[in-house]
């Protein structure tokens, strides 16, 4: 029934459903890239929003940090280190030229106000005010909490106070930072229309905002915006404000300050985005002219203006699928719908072959390193040979099948660490606690372990390994892991002329006796490292207890330092 209804299309119609489905997937390709700028702005602005929350909370510090400084030299000042009776007025000459303060206030370690100017204080003194007792408690800078005194007119203010002293000299100097002043600065920094600056205290109330400050000073921050303030670090959000305007925040939480203070930056979603909404009604309504254009061209002139093209753009999606990734569409840019469509489908198809390219160097990154493992894991193979042949010489007994298991052990204790640094280098300590481990590491403090931190290079971890190994075997058989006493110093270092040193030593073992013949541990513990890395390598058997040292050239065994 298809077929018959297709047979029945005249070649206009044909050319109309054609255009009807050729402007559907460039629709589907315009959505796609509106989505696509919509989130890179979202993402652009939410930059924008934090790097401006971070500059408002480096104003606030600086504000903070330079009232610290003021208090700091106040508090050597003579009339106030001497509390004598020029105090007050020392004070309120200072108050005098500095107009982001409102006054000060020196109190004793009980609370009790010795002396002041510009600021009220409770009679009963400030034992009970929170920046009292957190200066008291900080030893240090402390930033109170918003505060508005009572009666009219009179400002509110955010108190910081700095402990000086200890003993019976311990005092705590204060001062009121005028929220008025901090919003007139803020207000010098607010950026653009519909966004805005906000300082809040750890409690969460708003100390300054710009724009209306006259509405949020002195309240609250939404609930919203609470889990922001008890955040840890600083990030950004997408929130409705209490004014109603939807911005994304930037904020710096007081965790992450250290001033006890909140600071964030909104941008308005609206006044951000406006640019890009009204490109993305141009492109929609573009792309929907576009259409009733090609369906006009199609309709009247289709085979002369619509048809080859098309067929063009079809030829070039076919050969994509055919495996010739070089063919383009390549039409001419004269500013037609189609020629747009066609420059869309040739920078898609130039992303599409960039991505193939570069999965095919990542795979052949991959065929390298699987060529590198296979060479490595042969070698493995070989020195397991190597083991299994000089451990099981005669017949097989239960000792040394377990002697072969427990080398076996070291070297994948061994090959856990270099996997985990993609066969490139190992930790020496970790080299060292992975082949110590068996044998009482953690225990009874039977082994000391001191040496700077650097990395050794896959062989040199391989073979500290497999020796370290047969030391340990040796020391728990005759040696200082035989008794309880015994104990085991290990120290490695790395010496101004390039030479790296390794040492050994076995103390509080039963006494030593030199082995009649040169097994295979002995001659492992001695060839392996002096053999692989081209070392000085020694083993003594001293009464008091096994010595093994080693001096080699850092070059060749150590990857970093």
């Amino acid at each position: 029934m298809t077929t018959g209804v297709a047979r029945r299309l005249t070649l206009r119609q044909r050319l109309v459903a054609l255009v009807a489905l050729s402007v559907v997937p460039a629709l589907a390709a315009l959505v796609y890239f509106i989505l696509t700028i919509h989130q890179a702005r979202e993402e652009e602005v939410r930059g924008q929003a934090l790097r401006t929350s971070e500059l408002a909370a480096l104003e606030i510090d600086r504000i903070v940090t330079g009232t610290d400084g003021i208090l700091k030299t106040l508090s050597i000042a003579p009339p106030v280190a001497d509390l004598g009776p020029g105090c007050a007025a020392f004070l309120a000459r200072e108050s005098a030229q500095l107009p982001q303060l409102l006054g000060f206030i020196v109190a004793d370690a009980t609370g009790k106000v010795v002396c002041a100017s510009g600021v009220g204080y409770p009679e009963a003194g400030v034992s009970d005010e929170s920046w009292f007792v957190q200066a008291m408690a900080a030893d240090g800078l402390a930033v109170g909490l918003y505060t508005r005194p009572p009666g009219p007119g009179r400002s509110a203010y955010l108190p910081v106070a700095l402990s000086i002293g200890d003993g019976a000299d311990r005092r705590v100097i204060a001062t009121a930072v005028d929220l008025a002043w901090l919003g007139t600065l803020l207000r010098e920094r607010n950026p653009t229309p519909g966004s805005s600056l906000a300082v809040a205290d750890q409690s969460g109330t708003i100390i300054a905002r710009e724009p209306e400050p006259e509405r949020f000073v002195g309240t609250r921050v939404s609930d919203e915006f609470m889990p922001l303030v008890e955040d840890d670090r600083p990030g950004t959000a997408l929130l409705t404000s209490r004014d109603g305007i939807r911005r994304i925040f930037g904020y710096q939480p007081p965790a992450a300050t250290g001033r006890g203070l909140f600071v964030s930056a909104g941008y308005s979603m609206e006044a951000s985005f406006a640019p890009i909404y009204a490109s993305t009604w141009r492109s929609l309504a573009l792309a929907g002219g576009g259409a009733l254009a090609a369906f006009g061209v199609a309709w009247w002139v289709g085979d002369r203006l619509f048809r080859r093209p098309v067929h063009r753009i079809l030829a070039t999606i076919a050969s994509w699928r055919a495996g010739d990734e070089t063919v383009r569409s390549a039409l001419p840019e004269d500013g037609t719908e189609l020629a747009r469509l066609a420059g869309s489908i040739d920078k898609y198809m130039d992303s599409l072959a960039q991505a193939a390219a570069e999965r095919a160097q990542a795979e052949e990154h991959r065929t390298l390193l699987l060529g590198e493992m296979n060479h490595r894991i042969k070698n493995i193979l070989a020195t397991i040979q190597a083991i299994a042949n000089q451990t099981f010489k005669g017949e097989a007994s239960a000792e040394s099948k377990a002697l072969f298991a427990s080398r076996l052990h070291a070297m994948a204790a061994a090959h856990d660490l270099l996997v985990s640094r993609n066969w490139e280098s190992a930790d020496m300590r970790a080299t060292l606690e992975a082949a110590l481990g068996p044998f009482g590491l953690d225990r009874e403090g039977r082994f000391t372990l001191h040496g700077p931190t650097l990395r050794l290079t896959a062989k040199a971890a391989l073979a500290f390994s497999m020796a370290l190994h047969e030391l340990c075997t040796n020391a728990a058989k005759y040696g200082a892991l035989s008794c309880p006493g015994g104990r085991i110093d290990v120290a490695w270092s790395l010496g101004p002329d390039g030479r790296f040193h390794f040492r050994w030593v076995e103390t509080g073992g039963p006494e030593v006796v030199p082995p009649q013949r040169r097994g295979f541990g002995t001659r492992l513990i001695e060839s392996a490292l002096a053999g692989e890395m081209t070392a000085t390598a020694e083993l003594s058997f001293d009464e008091a207890g096994v010595r093994f040292t080693l001096d080699a050239d850092a070059a060749g065994l150590v990857a970093s330092a």
